[in-house]
């Protein structure tokens, strides 16, 4: 995109509008909730996959920048075909895609899909109007209690779309104050911590706090000194060890403390690892027990993807970071590091979940360092078409129309920085009321009814319920949060739960409440100052 020095017009290449089509569609079918093998995630894979083929034919590459294209794509492409996983595929769609794709534009159009689909699953769910299936486990020393998943696949899943929100937005804003980046650090830990009140996912809760720590920590440092360098060199290192060499330690206190650390998961990755050869080029691992998952990301790969594209990426990503070190790119690496720390115990780097934001850096370093690469041979220039010197002109009247808001933005957040008291009143007072009437007006259930496939391993003796009783049951208090039948085998759970359950109500009310008090609190303030 460019901007006209009146700034009265903006272009795009149409290679920049094809990658952002197929990523924000990406985006959008993962923010949705949708994965591998629902009909409308292959509808928006196809999408995605045709905008990107689209790009890469009609794009102009130098030979070295097509070797490396071919080369990456072809080792994805295999190791789909190997192992029936499309998640290395996909994940080289977004590197392969990034020729002439300024990252921070490609943050932008990532960041307002992601985060209008991230609001509106709260407001969803913070309403009523949605509110998913919830999980029962026995966590926090409290018993049984809901984890609630927002409409997610799981409610790991919602948590770790927190921290993809935090990325998104900690990258596009410039802090141009110490002070104000330090507020927006506690800012996003609170976010955490409430985000943690619904999913209770210590493995989300445990990443966001290493991404905002690491945020904090190379924005704050002036430079990094030689020993800080080597330092941060050694993370993603210690990372694969730890992936890689844990799960083959002995059984005893040490392997056992840090398989409960990890929740298992340290077990799991023993398992696979001892079950399973090691292929070059990827394989197919089937299992007949659904609980054995491989939540390491690495361990995923090398087994699933194969030693010879595992090598290759991990390499890759090796000399990507001490890139961003020796050009002190902070919040690049505060991302890279913080997925990278965070594949130890989750999947999502190399499967098809769309979260790992950090191959966007992967692919213009990639053609960037291609770019600088010395063959001896003479520059070829490989396209059907180049199509980054034809442009798309957005009409000048919609261009003004986004200036103009970008101008009137700046207006009110002039005219509502004297008010700040006054609109943070309004929203406490809103929130306040809210939760009191929530608090007054409603009624806990007496007790929850739950299907036993949702829930950890029960003393209690399932049951089932005729339509008949499952009216009394409800006319007696009772809840029943999902659809069930007289076929379904259920627990009941009371107790702690539903006191976990009242707090939660209580405080989606103050959070909606407090939005609501927003509105008036802002226009209020501008009122005032037109006055003025």
């Amino acid at each position: 995109m460019r901007q006209g020095p009146e700034a009265d017009h903006i272009i795009f290449t149409r290679s920049e509008i094809l990658f952002y089509v197929f990523f924000c569609v990406m985006l959008f079918s993962k923010g949705m909730g949708w994965y591998d093998g629902m009909p409308q995630y292959r509808i928006c894979l196809l999408i995605g996959a045709a905008c990107l083929m689209a790009k890469l034919l009609l794009s102009r590459y130098t030979l070295q920048q097509f070797c490396m294209a071919a080369v990456l794509g072809g080792l994805g492409l295999i190791s789909y075909l190997l192992s029936g996983e499309k998640g290395m595929f996909v994940c080289m769609m977004v590197v392969i895609g990034m020729k002439d794709v300024p990252v921070r534009r490609a943050f932008l159009a990532g960041g307002l899909v992601w985060g209008g689909v991230f609001a509106c699953r709260v407001l969803l769910f913070l309403t009523g109007i949605q509110r998913g299936i919830p999980l029962v486990h026995n966590k926090l020393g409290l018993g049984h209690i809901f984890r609630w998943s927002m409409g997610y696949p799981h409610p790991n899943v919602f948590h770790i779309s927190y921290v993809i929100l935090t990325a998104f937005l900690f990258y596009l804003i410039r802090w141009n104050q110490k002070k104000k980046l330090f507020a927006a650090v506690l800012a996003a830990f609170l976010g955490n911590c409430l985000i943690f009140l619904y999913s209770v996912s210590f493995t989300g809760f445990l990443l966001t706090g290493i991404y905002l720590a690491g945020v904090a920590y190379f924005e704050l440092r002036p430079r990094f000194l030689k020993w800080e360098k080597r330092g941060i060199l050694c993370v993603f290192p210690l990372c694969l060890i730890f992936s890689l060499a844990a799960p083959f330690l002995p059984q005893g206190r040490l392997f056992e403390l840090l398989n409960k650390m990890m929740n298992t998961r340290l077990s799991l990755s023993r398992y696979f690892l001892f079950t399973y050869p090691v292929s070059l080029f990827g394989q197919r691992i089937t299992v007949q027990n659904s609980d054995l998952t491989m939540d390491n990301s690495y361990v995923f790969a090398l087994m699933t993807y194969g030693a010879v594209l595992f090598l290759l990426l991990m390499g890759i990503y090796f000399f990507l970071i001490r890139y961003m070190v020796r050009e002190e790119k902070r919040k690049e690496l505060a991302i890279t590091l913080g997925f990278l720390i965070a594949g130890i115990s989750e999947p999502f780097l190399f499967n098809t979940s769309f979260k790992n934001i950090s191959l966007l850096f992967v692919g213009h370093y990639l053609y960037h360092q291609a770019g600088y690469l010395k063959t001896g041979l003479p520059a070829v220039q490989i396209g059907i078409w180049d199509w980054d010197k034809s442009t798309v002109r957005m009409p000048e009247t919609a261009a003004a129309w986004l200036f103009r808001q970008k101008e009137r933005g700046k207006q009110i957040r002039r005219g509502a920085a004297g008010h700040k008291a006054l609109v943070t009143a309004f929203c406490l007072t809103a929130g306040l009321c809210g939760g009191l009437f929530y608090a007054e007006k409603t009624e806990a259930p007496r007790s929850y009814l739950v299907p036993v496939e949702l829930c950890d391993f029960s003393q209690q003796k399932p049951f089932k319920l005729t339509q008949q009783e499952r009216i009394r049951e409800e006319e007696a208090g009772a809840s029943i949060p999902v659809l069930v039948d007289d076929k379904t085998r259920l627990y009941r759970f009371d107790g702690n739960l539903i006191l976990l359950e009242r707090l939660r109500g209580t405080m989606g009310a103050v959070l909606l409440s407090g939005l609501c008090g927003l509105i008036p609190g802002v226009g209020v303030s501008l009122l005032l100052e037109k006055r003025k």
